[in-house]
């Protein structure tokens, strides 16, 4: 089952998310007219992921889904970047009052960082002694793992949601420290700068789009056009990154191939399905925030293309 990434947690209604109703998870179509079990191509999809590639495009092939790899971005560890074990030992010496842990592979580069560095027990032992504020389910297993103990966590992984959190703390002359994802810290540094307190970012990992965009454009012209395509995204910056890479024109036809069952955009989560969902696409996310669980909605959306049936509404 799919649900809207707009509804409430805990309510599941089938279908895709977005600006159109698109189609619910027996692929009837709601507006009227062919399903989209009539389109007859051979189902290609897209995948946009960089981490776990491998794993994912392995997966799909085996189920007979022609693959194509389009990284949105490209992560690069700074695992061995000197000014981390600068800060790190900094951070050490200086016992923060808050930790922000965003990313669960973020937290694991930077133990294991200072690990090699010969600092790693001291710096779980000044982790235990913050107040660690996690944002999600990764970040909070990862913590979990080295048995560090956590004040809150986001249940909505976003950082517009640990920001709130923040600003009900006492952060006036308190240090934060706040362990950046890929692509930054979301305004968090400047949210805590403003409310009087000390920002003390850590980047274990760089995210920035490839040199080589021409991949992830084809797969735009290729949304566009439509005809069994699919796209995967598994991280909301990735989504963004696709989009800012096409065309008002790209979007309205990437919209309408949505809608008409042409196309199907594929989110790991409703993070991931935010930015798209924004700019008035349909997407499907599955009713489990796994990747497993989008793998089987794609699938059995592939599935569905190369056995068609017409099935109309009234």
């Amino acid at each position: 089952m799919t649900r809207n990434a707009t509804n409430p947690p805990g309510e599941k209604p089938p279908g895709t998310v977005g600006k159109s109703e698109g189609l619910d998870q027996d692929h009837h179509n709601v507006g009227g007219g062919a399903a989209m079990s009539d389109v007859t191509n051979e189902p290609c999809v897209f995948v946009t992921a960089q981490r776990k590639a491998t794993e994912i495009e392995g997966a799909l092939q085996r189920k007979g889904v022609r693959v194509e790899h389009c990284p949105a971005l490209l992560t690069t560890p700074v695992e061995d970047d000197p000014r981390l074990m600068a800060t790190t030992r900094h951070i050490i010496e200086s016992s923060p009052d808050f930790v922000v842990v965003t990313t669960g592979r973020g937290l694991r580069g930077w133990l294991s960082a200072a690990d090699a560095e010969g600092c790693g027990t001291e710096l779980r032992e000044t982790l235990r002694g913050a107040r660690i504020v996690a944002r999600g389910a990764k970040a909070l297993g990862a913590l979990r793992g080295e048995k560090i103990p956590v004040e809150w966590v986001s249940h909505e992984e976003t950082a517009a949601d640990v920001g709130r959190y923040l600003s009900t703390l006492p952060l006036e002359g308190r240090t934060v420290v706040v362990q950046h994802h890929g692509t930054g810290s979301d305004g968090l540094d400047e949210l805590i700068e403003s409310r009087g307190g000390k920002s003390e970012p850590v980047v274990t990992y760089r995210s920035d789009p490839p040199s080589d965009s021409e991949p992830l454009r084809n797969s735009i012209r290729a949304a566009a056009h439509g005809g069994a395509i699919g796209v995967l995204f598994t991280s909301a910056s990735g989504s963004e990154e696709w989009l800012a890479l096409m065309s008002e024109t790209d979007r309205a036809q990437i919209e309408r191939a949505t809608r008409t069952g042409e196309t199907a955009l594929f989110a790991v989560g409703d993070v991931t399905a935010a930015p798209l969902v924004a700019a008035g696409l349909s997407v499907r996310v599955p009713s489990r925030f796994r990747l497993g669980a989008v793998l089987t909605l794609i699938t059995r959306w592939a599935s569905d293309l190369r056995t068609p049936t017409m099935e109309t509404t009234s």
